[in-house]
């Protein structure tokens, strides 16, 4: 604040020290000043409430105007220190806050995030396909379903070569089963989806 606010404010404080409190008030009745003629009604009222200690509520009132008009740096009371800390950034190394931990997956999510699980989910759908509508195409899925040692990106190659040269009801149904495996690789952009795309050229 500069200027005839600072003026009004430094007047308001001489005349609080001197007990005048209605010289007060009219020093603040103004638009510009109605945070301190807050202050000073604050304790006009406390004042009049408790007249034996109107002396504490009006130095209150200075203390606050006072502030007010007193840079920071030249302030020698802790008063507002604390807020004074809390705007200013601080240099101090922050002390580790305790990290709740993350509460667990539910079963959905778990399944969401596991990659692997959504192929070999996508390779026993195909196999109770082939279960359904036998062909020799199915050969494909049926010989690695007892093997532990199938990578997913060979089911998805599999797959991919079962539902292409499929035929009739299991060829729709291949394909329903690899649309939404190759969603849901493409939402999560998947590293699988080169072993996809590396099938292109095979799958006829």
């Amino acid at each position: 604040m500069k200027g005839g606010v600072t003026k009004r404010i430094d007047e308001t404080i001489a005349a609080l020290e001197k007990g005048q409190l209605k010289n007060a008030l009219y020093l603040t009745d103004r638009p510009e000043m109605a945070r301190a003629r807050g202050w000073v009604e604050e304790a006009a009222r406390k004042a009049l409430a408790d007249k034996k200690n109107a002396r504490k509520y009006m130095n209150e009132a200075k203390d606050k105007l006072q502030a007010t008009v007193t840079l920071p740096l030249d302030d020698t009371s802790l008063e507002g220190v604390e807020e004074y800390l809390n705007v200013m950034p601080s240099t101090e190394p922050k002390e580790e806050v305790a990290v709740k931990p993350k509460e667990e997956m539910t079963d959905e999510e778990m399944y969401e995030n596991c990659e692997d699980c959504h192929v070999a989910a996508a390779a026993a759908a195909a196999a109770d396909i082939c279960e359904e509508h036998p062909q020799t195409i199915c050969n494909v899925i049926s010989e690695r379903l007892d093997k532990e040692d199938i990578q997913p990106e060979d089911w998805i190659k599999a797959l991919r070569e079962a539902a292409a040269k499929s035929e009739g009801e299991a060829k729709v149904k291949l394909d329903a089963v690899m649309a939404d495996l190759r969603g849901y690789l493409q939402r999560r952009n998947s590293p699988f989806l080169e072993a996809w795309e590396e099938s292109d050229g095979k799958v006829s």
